[in-house]
């Protein structure tokens, strides 16, 4: 995977700087998701319609938004994955306003969700259907996931699309060491 560009807007020196990522030596570590495509080709159609980038998040060459790891966290047998970076949709002079924003995939009991700031509360906005894992060296990935609208997302999206919606596929990228850290994490918690 790589990345190209730079964001419009520019991110503030200490959320942007490879320096403030806790994984600063591997830039492909993060997910890849291009939303939905017939909501991508809408946005572009629109005379006003604008897609904007910052704090981070950039476009892949494929044409996917890609949102950098930021940190891994175990709750019990829960993993949260942070990720930096915001990606906005606008179009309709702001009528049409949609963000995705420090997302958030937390992975447990064989369901992962997909959440992001609105209005300043982290939401769910989807659901997504995890494949076996694959290994390649120190990275851990999963391709190709299957995603739908769940929680606040179709209200996200404006009332446009229904609940259980497919969106685009997204794929996740993180250090193969999280789930080291997991067993470690679960074990420290059992003896507290």
């Amino acid at each position: 995977m790589s990345i190209e560009g730079t964001s419009r807007a520019s991110a503030p020196a200490d959320e942007g700087s490879p320096a403030a990522s806790p994984f600063p030596a591997r830039a492909d570590l993060g997910f890849a998701w291009s939303v939905k495509d017939s909501f991508l080709q809408y946005i572009r159609g629109m005379r006003d319609g604008d897609i904007g980038w910052n704090a981070g998040a950039a476009v892949t060459s494929t044409g996917e938004f890609f949102f950098p790891l930021a940190g891994v966290a175990h709750v019990g047998e829960t993993m949260i994955l942070s990720f930096r970076g915001t990606v906005s949709f606008t179009a309709h002079h702001g009528l049409l306003s949609v963000s995705v924003s420090r997302p958030r995939i937390t992975v447990g009991d064989g369901l992962a969700r997909l959440t992001t700031e609105v209005g300043g509360v982290e939401q769910q906005i989807a659901a997504i259907d995890l494949p076996p894992r694959i290994h390649d060296g120190d990275v851990t990935m999963w391709l190709n996931c299957a995603v739908r609208l769940s929680g606040v997302g179709p209200e996200h999206f404006g009332g446009s699309y229904a609940e259980g919606e497919q969106l685009a596929p997204l794929t996740v990228r993180i250090p193969t060491r999280s789930f080291a850290n997991a067993a470690t994490t679960t074990e420290s918690e059992k003896h507290d």
